[in-house]
């Protein structure tokens, strides 16, 4: 302690000689005008005041030596290899989302800005098997899935420091994790020598590792329409102890079945899912998933998905429907009804309110249900019905064709089948025809027959004196199928609609090719039969996905391809492409594809996922007509390199690096803004003054004297 009195003291000892001199006078004249107990309080409080200012003129001051902060480092640490990407807890932080808030120089409460605002100036690294300086852009480093060189990490910030300003403390925010370069413990004992501890703020919870994992184990499963189809996986437990989990079972969205298992270590079960019946032909794509518990390696094998190939049913079930009673019906019924491949329903008005209904569960009334023709593999519909549906049902038949694949045959004027199902129906315009003798047309083999059906031989005619159609203008898709022989002109048309097929039939007095001759009779039937089993066997796969069984690694370039069909079954190539992709954590982006030149109809894209585990592809294709598919694809994205093989928390060396080094450990959950680290022992000081004369006790002193002299005063009646 010293005193910044900037005159002699001779001075100093004058002035309170002054003062005490003073102040003994004026003690006597209060002795003499008061009683003596107040009067020596007053003398006292004046004594008080006097030394106290007599103390703030000498400015006394005291002197300590504190650290130089700008001579030495405070080096802050954050592991942002591979392993720091994992989440500890289902559904928690991942491990580096547990560091970042206290490294964030932007937050003033944070613990790096309360140790800038102490020390002046923190180094901030980040670290895995290099280190570089920390940005905002750093924290998703982890991702990269790089190894971690925590030790020649150490080393290196040790090295630097003999160049440099010394290194006064270290902290380091890791899992443990040290699968590149020298031991970390080796690296310690240089940090033991020169006294400068290493702290260590854990990240990570110790906890059993191991992997469960599922797959489908037949992966060309026979599947038929309305036929029982059996799915088969096996579950893999290679955790160090049973597990309990459960497998579920989904299509689509839908759960269809979920099995609780309890795995023993090591075991390998074969599971077997209740059968199921698909209800339409075409493709499908089913999913199983496991429950994991918390410590799973490989989330990658924790999804498997499988596309099945469901056959047509070996029965069509058709149904017929009009507003009036045609003659065309009858025959149309021999011929599907006496068929053991074909279940025929039908639904006539015959008046008001007076129905013609046939098979089985057929109500004698139009329907209501949205989804009454969903039940049906191929509909033969009168256009003049249309308008006796409610729109509801109207928008369905749409989805029926488009969405469930179904078959949909189109007779009568096209005007309200245009304006109400507007390009579902195959042709745009027709013309109708009454001419005086029979018209004779040809029927093409594609792709209603097949070679051994001999259609050249057929003798199909558009009858006379009784009306027909010509179609004048059809859809650019469309495609003439039966024509007349005189000028071409179709009079069936058929295209591809969504996953469904759709055909438009010019002659509803066809039955009189039956009652020609026998061989007209038995070209009725083969006619009717193939037509009606071509609508029902839906559409070929216009949309196909690329399946690989095999997961791609996490980081890398995910490559994405679908083979796109025009609605005329040709390659397309003015399609807009594009793919949502959606996968762990969040992860969501749209994909644009674009035409791959080397093969026609080809769209290809890629993208770079971040996380292992499943990814849901959802391709979602545009063609020029308006026309839209849409079809899901599952990925499997795996880890690679070591930190993908070990990811658990190394809280034992994490201790014994502090220990060795003489700095401090303790968790990240248990680290707060205001955490001190360990500091060496040897630092570069700087002596520091400070004035006594500053310190706002004093003037307190003096405020509560004079305050307490008045009062007393008053008490005594003196001024």
């Amino acid at each position: 302690m010293g005193f910044d009195w900037p005159f002699s003291p001779v001075w100093l000892a004058l002035g309170a000689f002054v003062f005490l001199f003073a102040l003994f006078f004026h003690g006597r004249s209060l002795l003499e005008a008061t009683v003596p107990r107040f009067a020596w309080k007053l003398i006292g409080l004046r004594a008080l005041a006097g030394g106290v200012f007599l103390l703030l003129l000498v400015r006394p001051y005291l002197e300590t030596d504190e650290p130089a902060t700008n001579e030495f480092r405070l080096l802050a640490l954050a592991d942002l290899s591979g392993s720091m990407d994992v989440r500890d807890d289902r559904g928690g932080l991942k491990r580096i989302e547990q560091v970042s808030p206290h490294l964030d120089w932007s937050n003033s409460d944070s613990w790096v800005s309360r140790q800038m605002a102490k020390y002046g100036k923190v180094e901030k690294l980040g670290f895995a098997q290099d280190a570089s300086r920390l940005r905002s852009r750093s924290w998703g480093r982890p991702e990269l899935g790089e190894k971690t060189a925590l030790g020649d990490v150490l080393e290196s910030a040790l090295q630097d420091s003999e160049d440099q300003s010394p290194l006064g403390s270290v902290v380091v925010f890791t899992d443990g994790r040290n699968n590149s370069g020298k031991p970390v413990l080796e690296v310690a004992k240089g940090y033991r020598i020169r006294g400068i501890p290493v702290n260590v703020v854990g990240v990570g919870k110790i906890k059993p590792m191991g992997d469960l994992s599922v797959r489908f184990s037949e992966r060309k499963p026979k599947a038929v329409a309305k036929e029982e189809l059996l799915l088969k996986c096996e579950a893999t437990n290679l955790f160090a102890q049973p597990v309990e989990t459960s497998v579920r079972l989904s299509l689509g969205e839908k759960v269809l079945q979920e099995i609780p298992l309890k795995l023993k270590t090591g075991e390998t079960r074969s599971i077997s899912f209740s059968p199921l019946k698909p209800k339409s032909a075409g493709p499908q794509r089913y999913r199983i998933e496991i429950v994991t518990p918390s410590g799973d390696a490989d989330p990658s094998n924790d999804v498997d998905s499988l596309l099945v190939l469901v056959k047509p049913p070996d029965r069509f079930l058709t149904l017929y429907m009009s507003n009036r009673v045609q003659p065309l019906y009858p025959f149309v019924k021999r011929v599907l009804a006496d068929e053991e491949r074909f279940e025929f329903r039908s639904l006539v008005r015959l008046s008001e309110q007076v129905f013609h209904a046939f098979g089985d569960e057929m109500k004698p009334g139009y329907p209501e249900d949205p989804s009454f023709w969903m039940d049906y593999d191929s509909v033969i519909l009168d256009m003049e019905t249309l308008t006796d549906l409610n729109a509801t049902l109207v928008d369905s038949l749409k989805d029926f064709v488009q969405k469930k694949g179904g078959g949909l045959l189109l007779f009568g004027p096209t005007e309200k089948g245009r304006e109400l199902l507007g390009g579902l129906v195959p042709a745009k315009e027709v013309e109708r025809i009454l001419a005086k003798d029979n018209l004779s047309l040809v029927t093409l083999e594609e792709p209603l027959f097949r070679p051994e059906d001999n259609v050249d031989e057929m003798k199909p005619f558009l009858p006379g004196r009784l009306p027909g159609f010509f179609v004048k203008e059809q859809n650019p898709a469309a495609r003439g199928v039966v024509v007349s022989r005189a000028n071409g002109r179709s009079v069936l048309v058929v295209q591809a609609y969504g996953a469904g097929k759709v055909g438009y039939w010019g002659v509803p007095h066809d039955w009189r090719r039956s009652m020609s001759d026998e061989d007209g009779a038995r070209e009725f039937r083969k006619f009717w039969q193939s037509l009606v089993q071509w609508l029902g066997t839906g559409g070929e796969d216009r949309l196909k996905i690329e399946e690989n069984e095999k997961p791609f690694l996490r980081g890398g370039e995910t490559p994405l391809g679908v083979e796109a069909l025009g609605s005329d079954f040709e390659p397309s190539m003015d399609a807009m492409v594009k793919a949502r992709v959606m996968g762990p954590d969040g992860f969501e982006k749209t994909v644009q594809l674009y035409p791959e030149g080397s093969v026609a109809g080809r769209y290809a894209g890629s993208f770079r996922p971040t996380q292992p585990g499943a990814y849901e592809v959802r391709y979602e294709l545009t063609f020029p007509d308006g026309e839209a598919l849409e079809r899901e694809s599952y990925l499997r994205v795996s880890e690679s390199g070591e930190e993908a093989v070990d990811v658990s928390y190394a809280e034992r060396d994490l201790k014994m690096l502090a220990k060795l080094t003489g700095g401090e450990f303790l968790p990240v959950s248990k680290l707060s803004e205001g955490w001190e680290p360990a500091f060496a022992e040897i630092l570069p000081t700087v002596r520091k003054r400070h004035s006594l004369s500053d310190a706002w006790l004093f003037f307190v002193v003096l405020f509560l004297v004079a305050g307490i002299e008045w009062v007393m005063r008053r008490q005594v009646g003196l001024r």
